[in-house]
């Protein structure tokens, strides 16, 4: 499911894993929070209320809402009506409306820590799988199988019920209301099983229009907030646009006009949404795509792109440099590999031969229903932990020669899970956890394998973020510390003392690191911009200065490869030179780092390997097939 924030600013989606994300729509859609899955939670609705409070509803019966600060699944209240299909809050966010599986709408009040139920509505049979408040909080429309009704707030009694019986061949199938709008004037919009888009005047029960858009479901629909435009997804990938329009040039009476489709996803786009100048769409395939609306686009550059983002935007690989290993973070369980190595040697772009493959060391599972929030392999290869939302675990690796022994660290210090993100120092001595409101907690790491705790760092103005960055300096002198309100804070690992903050930049860090020699903070940043930072001059290097003022090349700049610049005569070499070196021979990409000065390690996730995993989609028929 997916929820635009009624200011347009913030996306919240669930996964079918119980994982919840936010996107910022002003920090170039980053994905700026994240709260991990859980075995037991279902979402199955997701909706904004009392400003910036998040709750989701599920099978489980619970709702339950999500503190965006501590990125946790905060409190829970029980449904009362076995498991929730729909929930939606009405225009002023004071109230939520949850559809249930026993054919009830309740209505429960948002109050400051909490939710408290006010009253059920009139109770039909059949599961109450969508609802939707009318703009004026007076009314709320319910789509069940084979109807929708449409309720009185104030009395609680359906006041309208309408059938939508589908006939073929004399043989009545069920049809599912899976998605409902009901508009300011009164108008009803359902999107069905049979692949419909119907607008109904509810008060005397007749159907204004109705537009076939797919020979499949219909699953899902949004509209825009002036009414004037509405988004569907349907269940063979595809997403409609309805919009508005005169009927005639200048005339009053209108229509809604149903544009090509987009065939953006494979399978299933269980979820739409509407914001003020895109079109959002989510689906079975995994992917988050935003559609951005051109005639409401300021300026036809980056902005007005096409964005399909299919991988998370945070680290889910760690690498142990020295001792050449990598490990991968997933739901529920860890796995560490050796690399490969060669002994050959070649010409630029060429695929060496490897004497030894690459080898899966071990597989470590995370006991419990919680998801895996973050994890980390020590430089040195012989440490290892992660963290769920309620423990922190820690190993000691030991490399037996070609068997690996996992043996866990007893009586870690006891601190308030969870860890965020974990980092090693370069020396493997010390472990940095990045915990809530700002704070990073160092252990020290002790042979031959206990640690202790050293010392808590907090920003001295305080802050109510967790920490998501982590970056400590190579000689071991400083730490660089990102938290969820962008403040990048940095600290002395000497004394533990708070040195500097770099100056505000109004977007979201994307990547952080310090350089080894110069001990100069590189930022980048979700618009993709860079700085340079020095630690001990608390100021932006000369070097980041002019890159600011003359800026980085736009999209016209023709940027030549090393092999073409090589055979350019001097002057014109000289001409073309820039600092960029650019290779497009990977397929989508989760992490990269150096090994050595000369080697680099990347991890690829072609986009093929998980698409394999998926269903089989509807099949549709082609043209002359």
């Amino acid at each position: 499911c997916l929820a635009c924030h009624p200011r347009g600013a913030r996306l919240a989606l669930a996964r079918t894993d119980g994982a919840v994300e936010v996107y910022n729509f002003a920090a170039n859609y980053f994905q700026e929070k994240v709260i991990p899955g859980h075995e037991a939670r279902s979402v199955e609705s997701l909706c904004w209320a009392a400003g910036d409070r998040l709750f989701g509803a599920g099978l489980g019966g619970d709702i339950t809402e999500f503190d965006l600060s501590g990125l946790s699944a905060a409190r829970g209240a029980d449904g009362g009506g076995g498991p929730i299909w729909s929930m939606v809050a009405n225009g002023t966010g004071s109230q939520l409306a949850i559809g249930c599986e026993d054919g009830s709408v309740k209505i429960f009040q948002v109050v400051p820590g909490g939710i408290q139920f006010e009253r059920n509505l009139d109770r039909r049979k059949g599961r109450v799988l969508c609802l939707s408040w009318h703009p004026s909080d007076t009314h709320i429309a319910a789509g069940s199988i084979d109807f929708f009704r449409v309720i009185d707030v104030t009395s609680g009694q359906t006041v309208q019920r309408i059938m939508l019986n589908h006939h073929v061949e004399k043989a009545k199938r069920e049809c599912v209301v899976w998605a409902i709008a009901l508009l300011s004037g009164g108008t009803v919009v359902s999107a069905d099983s049979f692949g419909r888009v119907q607008f109904w005047d509810w008060e005397r029960a007749t159907l204004a229009e109705s537009h076939t858009v797919s020979t499949s479901a219909v699953l899902s629909l949004a509209v825009s907030e002036k009414e004037d435009s509405i988004v569907v997804g349907t269940s063979t990938g595809a997403t409609y646009q309805l919009q508005l329009l005169p009927v005639r040039l200048g005339g009053q009476e209108k229509r809604w006009v149903r544009t090509k489709p987009f065939q953006f996803h494979s399978h299933d786009v269980r979820a739409v949404a509407h914001s003020p100048t895109a079109l959002i769409s989510g689906g079975l395939d995994a992917q988050l795509v935003i559609r951005p609306l051109m005639e409401k686009m300021q300026k036809k550059g980056y902005e007005a792109a096409l964005r399909k983002f299919t991988f998370p935007h945070r680290r889910l690989v760690s690498c142990a440099r020295k001792a050449r290993l990598l490990l991968f973070q997933f739901s529920q369980y860890l796995e560490l590999w050796r690399l490969g190595s060669t002994e050959e040697t070649g010409k630029d772009g060429e695929v060496l031969p490897l004497c030894r493959m690459p080898e899966h060391l071990v597989q470590l599972k995370s006991k419990g229903p919680e998801h895996i929030y973050c994890s980390c392999v020590s430089p040195c290869g012989t440490w290892l932990g992660y963290s769920t939302a309620s423990r922190f675990q820690l190993y000691r690796v030991r490399c037996d020669g070609d068997g690996v022994s996992l043996s866990k660290v007893p009586k870690v210090p006891k601190l308030l899970p969870p860890a965020y993100q974990l980092q090693f120092s370069a020396d493997s001595d010390r472990l940095f956890v990045a915990s809530a409101r700002g704070s990073v907690h160092i252990f020290q790491l002790l042979e031959p394998g206990g640690c202790k705790h050293l010392h808590t760092l907090r920003p001295p103005s305080g802050c109510s973020e967790a920490v998501y960055l982590l970056a400590p300096s190579t000689d071991g002198h400083w730490l660089a510390a990102v938290s969820g309100d962008w403040a990048i804070h940095i600290y002395n690992l000497k004394c533990f003392k708070h040195h500097c903050v770099v100056p505000a930049y109004d977007c979201a860090v994307s990547a952080l690191a310090i350089h080894p020699s110069t001990n100069n903070l590189v930022i980048a940043y979700s618009d993709q911009q860079l700085f340079e930072f020095s630690i001990p001059e608390k100021q932006y290097t000369s070097w980041s200065r002019a890159l600011q003022s003359r800026g980085l090349p736009d999209d016209s700049t023709l940027l030549m490869n090393q092999s073409t610049l090589k055979q350019l005569p001097e002057t014109a070499r000289k001409r073309q030179l820039h600092a960029f070196k650019i290779c497009k021979k990977f397929q989508p990409l989760l992490f990269m780092d150096l090994l050595d000065k000369n080697c680099l390690v990347v991890v690829e996730r072609p986009i093929m390997d998980f698409k394999t995993q998926l269903p089989l989609p509807v099949q549709q028929k082609k043209f002359g097939t």
